[in-house]
């Protein structure tokens, strides 16, 4: 078969490897299409060298079609169609056993520590399988997963109806996580920040109440505006790495500030800076700061908000290249073009 192999940091071509063999209980996918994160993004770039073992076939993000299945498999046959949730836990661990598979102790990931999705054959373990809509077309099956990571998000911060709610930073996981709370949640005053105008836009297609250009306004005093003075319920960071920019705090800083008392702020960036926070500001408000990662089984609920058109990955998705183009694509996401949100590959077109 064909894949994305990424052989040094910062180096990915598309080179011919073996099929994978299939163990007992996996079941073999064909990959249809495969989206490009940010965590994809980290690997490329070498800051997952003590996790990530080169060379490597990334994508955890993907879809496809069943092709064959292993010894024991009964819940699938060639021919289905299938997203693929990438979390593989122990299920043993204290984490596990209390219900947070996706804070495994040994947490793997398809695409991360397992060959993923940037290979046109992944054997998957067959727990891992959920029945894609045949109303979701298979470019828009890498968006189960994004999408799922904004649901999570959104339980994490116990976001309910009604309520206010920023999020800091519009790129790819605050667009997933404001399409979500936009039509899934059902919000009262929806405030998104960043500095990016492209990106800003969307979110005002998405539904975003009031998008604020953190080049040329402060979000707090905004927020503070325009809450009278209140804060919104729930803060949530999805900038990761951030820029500075002259006047304004880090985000995960402006987010303890911009929330009433007793708010909520979720942190799910991945940025490796230290931040510093005013926790005398978090203690008087005796606020919460809650740490959101990956997924933790949000895929069936993802996959009816797209399978009713509830939700806009045609949106997101910015560009859709085959896989013969990995090179390309994963140099225009290392540009940190702003106006590159989510690069989707056609992992047949090799």
């Amino acid at each position: 078969m064909k894949a994305g192999v990424l052989y040094e940091d910062r180096k990915i071509e598309t080179r011919v490897v073996a099929d994978p063999e299939l163990a007992p209980g996996e079941v073999l996918v064909e990959s249809s299409h495969a989206g490009i994160c940010g965590t994809d993004l980290h690997i490329f770039r070498g800051e997952f060298r003590s996790r990530v073992k080169l060379p490597a076939i990334q994508g955890h993000e993907f879809g496809g079609t069943v092709v064959d299945v292993g010894k024991g498999v009964t819940a699938w046959k060639r021919g289905d169609r299938v997203a693929v949730d990438p979390i593989v836990s122990c299920h043993a661990c204290v984490a596990c056993l209390g219900g947070q598979l996706n804070c495994c102790r040994t947490l793997k990931l398809l695409g991360v520590d397992l060959a993923g999705g940037f290979g046109q054959l992944v054997a998957v373990p067959e727990g891992h399988l959920y029945a894609l809509p045949d109303a979701v077309p298979f470019k828009h099956a890498p968006m189960v997963e994004v999408f799922s990571l904004g649901h999570h998000v959104l339980d994490r911060g116990r976001v309910q109806p009604g309520e206010t709610v920023a999020i800091l930073g519009s790129g790819k996981l605050g667009l997933a996580v404001l399409d979500v709370l936009c039509h899934g949640a059902s919000p009262a005053m929806t405030f998104v920040a960043d500095l990016h105008p492209f990106r800003l836009e969307t979110a005002r297609k998405l539904g975003a109440d009031v998008t604020i250009d953190v080049r040329h306004e402060d979000p707090v005093e905004r927020i503070m505006e325009m809450t009278k003075g209140v804060g919104v319920d729930c803060a949530i960071e999805c900038v990761g790495h951030y820029h500075d920019v002259p006047g304004r705090e880090p985000p995960i800083a402006q987010a303890v500030r911009m929330i009433r008392a007793g708010g909520r702020v979720v942190t799910a960036g991945m940025g490796e800076e230290l931040t510093p926070v005013h926790f005398k500001s978090l203690v008087l408000k005796e606020a919460e700061i809650i740490a959101s990662r990956t997924t933790l089984g949000e895929f069936r609920r993802t996959m009816r908000l797209l399978a009713k058109g509830l939700l806009h990955p045609e949106l997101l998705i910015t560009h859709e290249l085959p896989l013969s183009e990995v090179t390309a694509a994963f140099a225009n996401v290392d540009g940190d073009d702003p106006s590159t949100i989510k690069i989707v590959l056609d992992v047949q077109r090799a």
